[in-house]
């Protein structure tokens, strides 16, 4: 009897050893101690960034000084102007033509380097309104050079020349600006030397008018205050009067009258002219 209770405990007590441990299995090898896992964390949302806005740029302030009037854009031509101007042309003038009937020019005067000054006013900034005045100095013909010679000079040509004229500037706003003029005057032309060992001298003059300067050039306009050019100057004249006075031996002799078979002769002039406020 004892045998079969001692059996019956121990079937009972199998039982329950088998049971614990299935279910401790089921639920996998997790301590009482250790929490059960956490579902994984979603990733937090990415922050939107606001539309960027575009801003206008501001606008520069205007300036609040105005600019001399003098003063111009780099590169640009000076404005056109009008007022007060001068301008002094120089270069080689040739003579052509004759003194008089049947005398070359070539024969009493050489080439000739001039000086002209054309001093006036600009009463629009096209037209220039003004006066000439020129001075030249150059060698002597053979005639001249053979009576000089009697008194043993050496004779120096001279021409001296002033009149009115007008000219027309055809782009005066631009940096090239090209011109024609048109004058009118008077003229001297003469030789003179005086012998260095005494008192001998030989001075001969011719006078007369000029008809006609017709005269062309083109102005580069530096600036508002000078600019520069190539010119071309034809005058066209007549000498009516001849002056020849000579000293030789302590004796002066002294010849004057008017031509009697007058000529008319031309001086042809190329070079460069500056012009002060142009």
């Amino acid at each position: 009897m004892l045998r079969r209770s001692a059996l019956v405990v121990s079937c009972v007590a199998f039982s329950l050893v088998t049971g614990f441990a299935s279910r401790a299995g089921a639920q996998g090898s997790m301590t009482p101690s250790q929490p059960p896992p956490l579902p994984p964390a979603e990733p937090a949302p990415t922050p939107t960034q606001p539309p960027v806005v575009q801003q206008a740029t501001p606008a520069p302030a205007a300036s609040t000084t105005e600019a001399p009037p003098d003063e111009h854009v780099k590169g640009e031509a000076p404005a056109a102007r009008t007022g007060f101007q001068i301008a002094l042309r120089t270069g080689v003038a040739v003579p052509l033509g004759e003194v008089d009937k049947g005398e070359a020019m070539s024969d009493s005067f050489g080439v000739q380097v001039p000086i002209v000054a054309d001093i006036g006013y600009k009463f629009l900034p096209q037209l220039f309104v003004g006066a000439y005045l020129g001075l030249a100095v150059g060698g002597v013909g053979d005639k001249i050079k053979q009576a000089c010679d009697k008194v043993v000079v050496d004779c120096t040509a001279v021409g001296l020349r002033f009149g009115v004229e007008g000219q027309f500037h055809i782009l005066p706003e631009g940096r090239w600006n090209p011109w024609v003029g048109y004058g009118i005057g008077y003229e001297i032309s003469g030789a003179s030397g005086t012998s260095p060992r005494s008192n001998d001298k030989h001075t001969a003059a011719l006078g007369g008018v000029e008809f006609a300067h017709f005269m062309a050039g083109l102005d580069y306009r530096i600036s508002r205050v000078v600019g520069l050019g190539p010119f071309a100057d034809f005058s066209l004249g007549q000498y009516a009067t001849a002056t020849v006075e000579q000293t030789l031996n302590g004796v002066t002799t002294r010849t004057n009258g008017d031509l009697k078979d007058k000529a008319l002769h031309e001086w042809l002039l190329l070079g460069v002219k500056v012009t002060f406020f142009p």
